[in-house]
């Protein structure tokens, strides 16, 4: 058809509506591809485009079978045409290419006319964040994505039913660190392997799918080409690739710039990752010479609200920009185990994971709500309990002193932390700052040792005694034989000597200990703290003058069998425990 420059009433894309035809639209094709027929693959099916006006508004539409011979040889991948004379149908198919709700679909009296645009771009991208396609369930759509590769597989072929396809893993990561597994097929796999053969490997691998699909691999959200629609962009001289290299190069965080071969499956489940990545504590993340990654064991104790929750960015790839588009999360967690304390930074896939909201809904719930909170409560399943995350040690910690550790996984999952626990032998006991503590115990049985108890200077506070459940050497007591111990033999000088009986519930007293050292208040040559364990229970006496023969008790408290006795806490004078003689 020939150019013409005539000035043409366009209808923009955005106002395309059912019931009409005679419109015209002025166009470019960004996108154009065949699909074989069903009934005989080696025939051509369909013709297939997506057209974009100025104003970034796109359409899908076809050409049917019958009407190839017409228009196939006059519609060019890239070029501008005035259009008119389609007819419209509802854009329901199981994979959309646009978001519009209409399709286009070609008739016999279609018109295209070939145009100069200079005010329609050339290309136009919708990139979905790589939050979103980790979140996506369902395999339902056609997307563009953006991103730099950091690993691939070698080319490998593969065969199904009959077909030998060639086949290319890689990873694909975002300026957040988010990765997603991608899998290339047939061309689009050696054109991958074409231009990494003569690529500059210390030069990074920026990456464009057009109307790539959504693909799940082991489990997890990935993309893949489809075999007719995608377009693969390597490198690409064009604007979105010029922006992404320069946010890249003024990214914060540090990102790996080379292509790496892979060395096992790219993409596994979030507890298998957990329990397979090295245990590190927080200590081993601080004093960490080289960049690594570690699985920690950490409690969350609260957030640094100074450096928000959130910051303002593209909500399509993800960047920093100077004009709100949207928030993404950022979230800066104060963290606690037994070696020490430091702060784990997370991003907006992390966090979107765990609360199954993004930061923008969570903002706009806050200023709906007439209350103010710093941040929004959903975020609190992070802090009072014990979590285990997957934390980097980048070149920002080791040569920067950034004390900001970023987290690639986390999870508070009981099951995945119980596993983790049981193959570190780590003991939790509900301690935030002890991983491995154990209360000391103390377990009195028929075979136990005889003790000799040498006694201290006593507390003047007659209730100072304190029996604690768990934490106590007679803690085990009760669960033994009732057991008499009685305190004899009291001598008249300083230094008291007392023998220490236990009754093990035969006819026979067996001594266990030969002496009881206890020793007088220097001023009043008073013996304090004499304790005196019957079967019925357990006697305090007060007081015991060792002047004399026999005890003066002021009080004395008896406790049912098997008591258990909670009085305020206060400081133990220290006891020596001796082998007897």
């Amino acid at each position: 058809m020939a150019n013409s420059g005539m000035y043409v009433r366009k209808t923009r894309i955005s106002e395309i509506t059912g019931g009409k035809i005679d419109f015209q639209m002025k166009v470019r094709v960004i996108n154009l591809w065949s699909t074989p027929d069903r009934s005989n693959p080696n025939e051509q099916g369909a013709l297939h485009m997506i057209f974009l006006d100025k104003d970034c508004g796109k359409i899908y539409a076809s050409v049917r079978k019958d009407l190839l011979s017409q228009f196939k040889d006059d519609i060019e991948d890239g070029a501008a045409y005035v259009v008119e004379r389609f007819m419209v149908g509802k854009n329901d198919t199981s994979f959309k290419s646009t978001s519009h709700k209409h399709k286009l679909n070609f008739m016999r009296g279609t018109k295209m006319i070939k145009v100069k645009a200079t005010d329609i771009p050339a290309n136009h991208f919708d990139f979905m964040p790589f939050t979103e396609i980790l979140a996506s369930t369902k395999e339902d759509q056609f997307l563009d994505v953006i991103g730099h590769v950091v690993e691939k597989n070698t080319l490998k072929e593969t065969q199904k039913n009959g077909k030998i396809s060639k086949l290319m893993d890689a990873t694909i990561e975002d300026l957040e660190g988010n990765r997603i597994h991608c899998t290339l097929w047939d061309d689009y796999a050696v054109k991958m392997q074409q231009f990494l053969d003569g690529h500059d490997p210390s030069l990074p691998v920026i990456i464009i799918l057009q109307l790539c699909k959504l693909k799940k691999y082991l489990g997890v959200m990935g993309v893949s080409n489809s075999f007719y629609g995608t377009k693969l962009f390597l490198n690409a001289e064009m604007p979105d690739v010029a922006s992404y290299i320069e946010r890249m190069n003024a990214a914060n965080v540090e990102l790996t710039q080379g292509v790496s071969q892979m060395s096992g499956p790219p993409v596994i489940s979030v507890a298998d990752d957990l329990l397979q990545t090295p245990r590190m504590t927080i200590e081993d993340l601080i004093e960490s010479t080289q960049k690594c990654c570690g699985s920690v064991l950490a409690w969350g104790c609260e957030f640094d609200m100074d450096a928000g929750w959130f910051y303002q960015a593209c909500t399509k790839c993800s960047s920093r920009i100077n004009f709100v588009s949207g928030q993404l999360y950022k979230v800066h967690l104060q963290v606690i185990d037994d070696t020490g304390s430091i702060t784990f930074v997370m991003f907006d896939r992390v966090v979107f994971q765990v609360v199954g909201l993004t930061a923008q809904d969570l903002l706009d719930s806050m200023n709906n709500d007439a209350s103010s909170h710093p941040y929004p409560p959903q975020l609190d399943m992070f802090v009072n309990k014990w979590m285990l995350f997957k934390v980097e040690v980048s070149d920002a910690n080791l040569y920067r002193n950034w004390r900001g550790y970023n987290v690639k996984k986390v999870t508070s999952d009981e099951n995945v932390i119980n596993q983790f626990t049981a193959i570190h032998g780590i003991t939790l006991n509900g301690d935030a700052n002890d991983t491995d503590f154990e209360y000391p115990e103390c377990d009195l049985g028929d075979d136990t040792p005889s003790l000799v108890v040498d006694g201290v200077e006593s507390s003047n506070k007659p209730d100072a005694m304190v029996s604690k459940s768990g934490q106590t050497p007679t803690s085990k007591l009760s669960d033994k034989k009732e057991a008499d111990i009685g305190v004899t033999n009291v001598s008249a000088a300083g230094k008291s000597k007392a023998k220490r009986i236990i009754d093990l519930g035969d006819d026979d007293d067996v001594v266990l200990s030969d002496t009881l050292d206890l020793f007088a208040n220097k001023s009043t040559g008073n013996v304090k703290r004499i304790i005196h364990l019957g079967g019925d229970g357990v006697a305090f006496p007060n007081e015991l003058n060792p002047s004399t023969s026999k005890s003066n008790v002021a009080t004395t408290t008896h406790l049912a069998e098997n008591p258990l006795v909670t009085t305020k806490e206060t400081k133990l004078a220290c006891v020596k425990i001796e082998g007897s003689k």
